[in-house]
């Protein structure tokens, strides 16, 4: 087998494009390739420049002439009997673009970090809201390569699962935390950005995430063979904090239901979607997908599309009178879908006027993510859809403090870390233990 570089005839006269030929007893193959040359540059023989060019710096002479025999002993090393065009095509491409891809098995493999997490959101098959919340990241990636490019002058930057290291995780870090900054110095960055994107310097909890989100991705990478580089055994991820769980009492509860809302058809549904919710403790998510099937005898089942695919329990709970109440009024609409669907930002503001309808003015406290220092704060202006998930949890494990029983109610999965941060020790149960031993 022999491999070949040569330039053809062309009507240019300063620019040529570099071919590849491979040649054994079966198969005559070339390909054209991305490098580049003056014709009155190019020696046959030698397959290079020539010896002697004066209006050529040697660097750039030196470059070519080792991209061609870099090129030449990757074709050579990935060569095999049977060998055709569209395989050389492949190694030439893969050779001009190594930080987005790499050959593997001869097959074109993807290496390029944004295109990975696409592919891992279709393989993780998630529900819509969760795939939107991962694919966030592909927007940041994708900012931050141009960053590199334009502002630090890497202009072959690109982010790959083989050639990211710690200093470059660091240096995303630190270009996130920048981020709301460099809207205003670098605009061209953000043409196709969302406004919502960078308006505010982001929390270290978003960080967090963020990198959570993103480390989950290179696991995913590693596990399906894409790759063996974990940069994150040497990256100290952004620490995340959170503030003191509250929700809302049983009686705060009733007093939304009990809300007369008769003039207000819309906020009703609200009201009711959110106190179903604080009944049943799933997720948002969860809450839209409920169908009328979903009850059976009086019980709720359903599946969690958040734990689907590593915790498949399907998840029942119990309606209470009150709660069936609610059904009732909702079973006969003519959809499929016992409620009605609202993005999550809408629903949210209709709960906090219900709840200032219904005087929830009850203080608690919020975390800054700014100052990461607790705020007091009434309940109507910080409740959210999540409000009601915390409310179930924590109304039952006041009553019973047995984790796993409330977990199996609330979906999440088995030895959930975050499920601790969906309760809280108060005082009541406090006095109870020592009561124990007094």
């Amino acid at each position: 087998m022999n491999v070949t570089a040569f330039i053809r005839k062309t009507s240019a006269k300063d620019k040529a494009t570099i071919y590849f030929r491979v040649r054994d007893e079966k198969c005559d193959i070339k390909c054209a390739s991305e490098l580049t040359i003056n014709p009155n540059h190019w020696d046959a023989k030698r397959q290079s420049y020539k010896q002697r060019i004066a209006l050529v710096k040697d660097s750039e002479r030196q470059q070519l002439n080792d991209a061609i025999l870099d090129l030449k002993r990757l074709i050579s090393k990935e060569y095999y009997i049977g060998a055709t065009a569209e395989w050389l095509k492949r190694v030439i491409f893969v050779f001009h673009h190594p930080n987005a891809y790499k050959l593997k098995d001869n097959q074109c493999q993807e290496t390029k970090l944004s295109v990975l997490v696409e592919q891992y959101i279709q393989a993780k098959g998630f529900e819509k809201r969760q795939a939107s919340v991962v694919r966030a990241n592909i927007g940041k990636i994708e900012r931050f390569e141009q960053y590199q490019k334009t502002v630090k002058k890497r202009t072959d930057y690109v982010m790959g699962v083989d050639n990211t290291t710690a200093e470059d995780l660091e240096d995303f870090y630190q270009f996130l935390v920048h981020e709301h900054e460099y809207v205003k110095l670098y605009p061209y960055l953000y043409r196709n950005a969302a406004k919502s994107v960078t308006q505010a310097m982001r929390s270290d909890n978003t960080l967090h995430s963020n990198f959570a989100r993103l480390r989950t991705v290179f696991m995913w990478c590693i596990h399906r063979g894409i790759t063996t580089n974990n940069p994150f055994l040497q990256f100290e991820m952004p620490k995340a904090l959170y503030g003191t769980p509250w929700y809302i009492s049983i009686g705060e509860r009733d007093s939304l239901y009990e809300l007369d809302l008769s003039d207000s058809p819309h906020l009703a549904t609200f009201r009711d979607m959110f106190v179903f919710q604080c009944f049943l403790g799933c997720r948002f998510g969860d809450l839209l997908n409920l169908k009328k099937e979903n009850v059976i005898d009086g019980v709720v089942e359903y599946l969690p599309q958040k734990t689907k695919n590593h915790d498949g329990r399907t998840v029942r709970v119990p309606l209470t009178g009150k709660a069936l109440a609610i059904y009732d009024r909702y079973k006969d609409r003519p959809t499929l879908s016992l409620f009605p669907h609202y993005n999550v930002a809408d629903f949210n503001k209709g709960v906090r006027a219900v709840m200032e309808l219904a005087h929830l003015d009850r203080k608690v406290p919020i975390l800054n993510p700014q100052t990461r220092q607790n705020e007091m704060r009434p309940i109507y202006e910080v409740a959210t859809s999540h409000a009601a998930r915390r409310t179930f949890i924590g109304n039952l494990y006041k009553q019973v403090q047995d984790p796993n029983l409330i977990s199996s109610m609330s979906g999440h999965a088995n030895g959930s870390r975050a499920f601790a941060r969906y309760r809280t020790i108060d005082d009541d149960i406090k006095r109870g233990l020592v009561d124990l031993i007094g």
